[in-house]
């Protein structure tokens, strides 16, 4: 047989009037302190004996003092009070975009630049913020967005046709290009034939990544087949480095050879295969930010207005 225990329930604003009556010790003062009426106040008490079923005052000659059961719920009623308003103080916070947590997936170019800059300044502005940055190629940061882990991601624009699920902001524009070593047998021959250019080594991101696709459908719409990479990496830090190692090309960003890891490589000029990459901000589908959501994005515009190459 289950034995049902029935739960008293306490209104909080009966439980705010019985607060300031203890702690006044007055129900006079405390009436004018609440802006009611001493009688309002006076049943506001007597019903919260009621739900509770026990005295919390008993008279003295100079206005009210709690019985043993009210200095029990006195100091309830101030924990209860302290948790309200420090709730209040979040919310207000949250809704301004002082607080609040930040998820933010980022394509391996921007971990690099413009995004750590851009959540210093934001953290310089906002102290109480707190950002987690998720980094990896385009397929993966999506999928996060999709499922709700990440606010928003910035990264290359996704492909036509793939963008119904988003909203896009444009923020930089680069250059695709081949890349290797100085000392690839290709660097520094000029204009490169597409042709002898897919016949050497390469490494590369997998196949599901944007970068790798515009290289297939590139070389696919110029009759040719796409190459089989000997090393496939989702790590772009891993493939400028092992780049530097052997005689391998890579399909990337201009500006990756300005960044200490791809310091080391050269451009290698083949026109049939270059092509161009926007990247910007994506968002779900309506767009729904936190106010401290879009102060880190609207930080990431201004810095990227500066210099709209990445």
């Amino acid at each position: 047989m289950e034995v049902k225990v029935a739960q008293t329930k306490i209104d909080l604003r009966l439980l705010s009037y019985f607060l300031r009556t203890a702690e006044m010790g007055n129900i006079t003062k405390a009436a004018d302190s609440l802006n009611v009426a001493q009688p309002t106040l006076s049943k506001a008490i007597q019903l919260l004996e009621h739900q509770l079923k026990a005295p919390l005052f008993r008279r003295t000659a100079y206005g009210v003092e709690t019985t043993v059961i009210g200095d029990q719920l006195l100091r309830h009623a101030r924990l209860v009070a302290a948790q309200v308003a420090d709730a209040v103080d979040e919310v207000e916070m949250l809704r301004d975009g002082t607080a609040g947590q930040v998820r933010i997936g980022a394509g391996p170019s921007w971990v690099r630049r413009m995004l750590p800059e851009a959540i210093a300044a934001a953290l310089r502005d906002r102290p109480g913020l707190g950002i987690y940055v998720s980094s990896g190629f385009d397929e993966r940061l999506l999928a996060g967005l999709d499922d709700g882990a990440l606010d928003f991601v910035v990264a290359e624009k996704p492909l036509s046709g793939e963008t119904s699920d988003y909203d896009y902001e444009p923020l930089t524009d680069d250059a695709l290009i081949v890349t290797g070593r100085p000392s690839h047998a290709l660097a520094g021959q000029g204009s490169v034939p597409h042709a002898e250019a897919l016949a050497q080594n390469w490494a590369l991101p997998p196949k599901h990544t944007l970068a790798r696709r515009k290289l297939d459908g590139k070389v696919i719409s110029l009759g040719e087949t796409p190459p089989e990479p000997i090393v496939e990496s989702n790590s772009q830090t891993f493939l400028l480095g092992f780049a530097q190692q052997c005689d391998v090309l890579l399909y990337t960003t201009r500006s990756v050879l300005a960044i200490p890891e791809g310091r080391g490589l050269v451009e290698i000029d083949v026109p049939g295969l270059a092509s161009s990459r926007a990247a910007g901000l994506i968002f779900r589908k309506p767009k729904l930010l936190s106010p401290a959501a879009l102060f880190v994005a609207e930080k990431l515009k201004e810095i990227c207005a500066l210099d709209p190459v990445n």
